[in-house]
């Protein structure tokens, strides 16, 4: 058995985040377990192309994390849920919500299963962009071959960690949001304790990755895609701008016209205008001329149909642009005819199926 204590502070920054990387690297990785008090996507995600290696080459992902702390975000735990969609089998998403008010989840281990030998890291960072890379931090660093006391000790430690967690679900992690029991991503400061008019630590590595919305919208897979934006919804961080086609044959509008009624895909149901399967909201769309407020709900299926008279004689086929004021409230307005082909070339690169209205995000 080999030893190591891994040293971060302000002037050596992201020692764990290198370990962990290095880890992830070595030849013959069979497993990855996480437990953290703290997940955020601003440290997953500095680590997530070399996770989805791992997984690409047959390799299991397993996490813990704890839950409604106001630290953990929606994003750390749905990228469980995705990751679960594009690696069936071999990726199993955890949480733990604390119980009392006094006493919280709070291990941080990072292990490594190879074969014959395991490696892990235990001590103070949690799986953030602080704990990876920003803060100051200490940890024990173990290597041990497979079979040792030390490997059996942290294997029963993590099956006594899984006994009090539950699976990631969609409908837990809204619950969380609902409950603003849930961190933000669009604040890096959640949970901290100090003066947030100091200056940023400026530090090497990319701290702030891109939104979970745009790693799912690389998926290959039309279906795989779909299916992952669906889960995002109002839990997730979202697009600002949704650029959407609309075809002549719209329906809902007199004989010979072209109708009023638009149809979302469902990805933009979902990851654009936050409604989850099987949710309801209001929602208000300002027009140039007139504000429409309706209902958006999002059906466990394909058809997915919004009501705005304002595109009533909007010439067809049409691209709408709708910019989001705040959650609930977005400006629409057609693109201008003469841009029509540049914009749809340009900006709806995604379709769900072939002939389907095409759609992008900014």
């Amino acid at each position: 058995m080999s030893t190591d204590l891994l040293i971060q502070s302000h002037k050596a920054t992201g020692h764990l985040l290198k370990a962990i990387k290095n880890c992830l690297a070595e030849p013959n990785l069979e497993a990855v377990r996480v437990a953290a008090a703290y997940a955020r996507w601003d440290g997953i995600g500095l680590i997530s192309e070399e996770l989805e290696a791992h997984l690409s080459r047959g390799g299991k992902f397993e996490f813990i994390y704890g839950a409604g702390n106001g630290v953990t975000t929606p994003d750390s735990l749905l990228y469980g849920l995705y990751l679960e969609e594009l690696h069936p089998g071999q990726v199993f998403s955890y949480m733990v919500e604390d119980k009392y008010c006094n006493s919280i989840f709070h291990p941080k281990l990072f292990d490594f299963q190879y074969r014959g030998k395991n490696v892990s890291i235990v001590g103070s960072g949690n799986f953030t962009g602080g704990g990876l890379l920003r803060n100051t931090e200490l940890a024990l660093q173990v290597q041990a071959a497979r079979g040792t006391r030390f490997e059996k000790r942290v294997s029963f430690a993590w099956k006594e960690l899984k006994k009090l967690a539950e699976p990631v679900t969609v409908k837990r992690v809204r619950e969380l949001m609902q409950g603003e029991r849930a961190g933000s991503e669009r604040n890096p400061n959640d949970g901290l304790i100090g003066n947030r008019r100091k200056p940023a630590l400026k530090v090497g590595p990319k701290v702030a990755p891109k939104p979970l919305f745009r790693k799912a919208l690389k998926i290959k897979s039309n279906a795989k895609k779909s299916r992952v934006l669906s889960k995002l919804s109002s839990i997730s961080e979202r697009p600002s701008r949704l650029y959407l086609q609309i075809f002549a044959n719209e329906t809902g509008g007199n004989v010979g016209s072209a109708g009023y009624q638009v149809q979302l895909p469902v990805a933009t149901l979902s990851a654009y205008f936050g409604v989850g399967i099987d949710e309801t909201k209001s929602a208000e769309f300002r027009f140039p001329k007139e504000t429409i407020e309706t209902n958006l709900t999002h059906f466990d299926n394909h058809t997915h149909r919004v009501r705005l008279r304002p595109i009533l004689d909007i010439p067809r086929p049409a691209i709408l642009i709708f910019d989001r004021v705040d959650d609930d409230t977005y400006k629409v307005r057609p693109e201008r005819r003469g841009r029509y082909a540049k914009t749809l070339a340009e900006k709806c690169v995604e379709q769900s199926r072939a002939g389907a209205r095409k759609w992008g995000f900014e």
